[in-house]
């Protein structure tokens, strides 16, 4: 849909500054370039907004038409190319780029788009970190849930073994960035169920740790499993342990829940809130097959229900984060060799699909765009993207390399 890539540019420009962010960026490789490194940024972001899956698909695409009008610069002028990129990308100050991918996430937290409302009313701020391997190297991602699910900030992960320490480092920055109590809840799997991290995520980063996992040799977990396994709800809930019955009907899951507060656990000062959940589906290829975990948390407000919400929210940095990048930009891939290059390319494509999440979510919300049914289908949204085809320009949504 012709003209709907300028729509975006100028809802990204006046909304989140990105003409300003633009002109922060830089990089050490070139002294006097030709192609600036705005230009390259508005490259890597244009990657995004086309679906294109590789830099040579950006390559090729910075010989369009097209191109001319993203990069509002003139026919014959450069524009780069896939070398000219990776050279750039490689030297490039990621502090600066790291200051605008939090800055779009300042302003949506500003506008209460990364505010999670779960189905009792309760609003919380979710913040999710959550290991990825993209294209042969791995990352510690941190993103955030809301209306706009959005990655603000990655840590290059020094290999298997290193995940939690790299994680550390990452909330650490975010936390010097957005200041204590940067989220309610932290939402993080197994691997922080540790003492000391549900210290520091109370009183250093002023938040409430939500650990959701399926490992059941943690001493706190046997004491409960102990105490409530084949009791009956009316037992449980004598001795203060709430239980909840109920099924799901948008995924057709039955569970229950057994939650308790002001459980201790050796060596923590701070009591826990400890939820047991089982879950067993009523349709498909796993129907009838019971599966459960734990969640620990030291918030004590969460109901059972809210723990099981807020425990399931964890999954959307992997639906709607690595799974949403890898579909536009094909960051899964291995054609990237260089660690630095990967690790700015998630960062520029981050910020993209931020501005283009809050965009598409602008859009839902307009009553025009509303009474046309878009709400309704995923695939006119995608009318809103334009795609650069091999030998000419077609409209569409994605393509395949």
């Amino acid at each position: 849909m012709v003209g709907n890539d300028q729509a975006f540019r100028q809802f990204a420009e006046t909304q989140y500054q990105f003409g300003w962010w633009l002109r922060r960026q830089r990089d050490t490789a070139r002294r006097q370039p030709r192609v600036t490194a705005a230009q390259i940024a508005l490259a890597v972001i244009a990657q995004v907004f086309f679906g294109l899956r590789s830099l040579l698909r950006v390559d090729q695409w910075l010989r369009t038409s097209l191109a001319v009008a993203w990069l509002r610069c003139a026919a014959t002028g450069p524009r780069g190319s896939d070398t000219t990129l990776l050279k750039a990308l490689g030297a490039w100050e990621r502090a600066r780029l790291r200051q605008a991918t939090y800055a779009v996430h300042l302003a949506l937290r500003d506008q209460g788009w990364c505010r999670t409302t779960l189905s009792t009313g309760k609003a919380v701020h979710l913040a999710i970190v959550d290991g990825t391997a993209m294209g042969g190297h791995r990352f510690s991602v941190l993103s955030f849930a809301g209306a706009v699910h959005h990655v603000v900030d990655v840590q290059p992960s020094r290999g298997r073994g290193h995940e939690l320490g790299d994680s550390r480092r990452l909330l650490a920055r975010a936390g010097q960035r957005l200041g204590r109590g940067f989220a309610t809840h932290l939402l993080y799997d197994g691997l922080m169920a540790v003492r000391r991290d549900f210290v520091r995520a109370q009183h250093i980063w002023g938040l409430h740790l939500v650990v959701k996992t399926q490992e059941e040799t943690l001493d706190v977990v046997q004491s409960c499993q102990a105490v409530w396994q084949g009791q009956r709800d009316e037992a449980l809930r004598a001795v203060g342990v709430e239980v909840v019955r109920g099924v799901e009907a948008e995924h057709k899951v039955e569970y229950v829940v057994c939650a308790q507060s002001g459980i201790r656990w050796d060596g923590l000062d701070e009591p826990l809130t400890v939820a047991w959940v089982r879950e067993t589906p009523l349709k498909g290829q796993r129907a009838g097959q019971t599966e459960e975990f734990w969640v620990l948390t030291t918030d004590a407000t969460l109901r059972a229900t809210e723990l099981r919400e807020v425990a399931h929210a964890r999954w959307g940095i992997e639906n709607l984060g690595f799974k949403a990048t890898n579909a536009q930009v094909g960051s899964k891939l291995g054609y990237i060799r260089n660690p630095r290059v990967k690790e700015t390319l998630l960062l520029l494509w981050s910020w993209g699909l931020a501005l283009l999440g809050a965009w598409q979510w602008w859009l839902s919300q307009q009553p025009a765009w509303r009474a046309w049914g878009v709400r309704k289908t995923k695939a006119l949204i995608g009318l809103v993207l334009t795609v650069t085809a091999l030998g000419g320009e077609v409209s569409g949504c994605g393509g395949s390399p």
